[in-house]
């Protein structure tokens, strides 16, 4: 018997889990996706989380403009979509969950399209 048979896929339509945080998904020609935590999210900016030995801090800087998508929970009261973005700053988190990793600001600039 077969075991992939058994166990097909039988929705309609695909399921996407449901997100319990906030997060930004970056991308950068020939680098992977980062998907990271977002932390301190107001209507014109979003602190997101680094790890201190990650590579993505290798393709910022502070000052450099770029598009982000913002993932949100169904219950957030902020607009998931694309958005035009700008390194604000770069700085060590000095306590709480995250002590030692690194806080990146993100200067929201304006909306440019919806997700998909």
């Amino acid at each position: 018997m077969n075991n992939s048979s058994v166990f097909a896929e039988k929705r309609i339509t695909p399921r996407h889990p449901a997100l319990s945080e906030h997060m930004v998904v970056f991308a950068f020609p020939g680098a992977p996706l980062y998907q990271l935590k977002a932390k301190d999210i107001s209507e014109t900016g979003i602190g997101v989380i680094v790890k201190p030995d990650s590579k993505f801090l290798n393709l910022i800087e502070i000052g450099q403009e770029m598009n982000v998508e913002l993932l949100t929970p169904q219950e957030s009261r902020h607009r998931q979509g694309f958005y035009s973005a700008r390194i604000a700053y770069i700085t060590g988190i000095k306590e709480g969950r995250f002590k030692g990793y690194k806080l990146v600001g993100l200067e929201l600039i304006s909306k440019i399209g919806k997700c998909v």
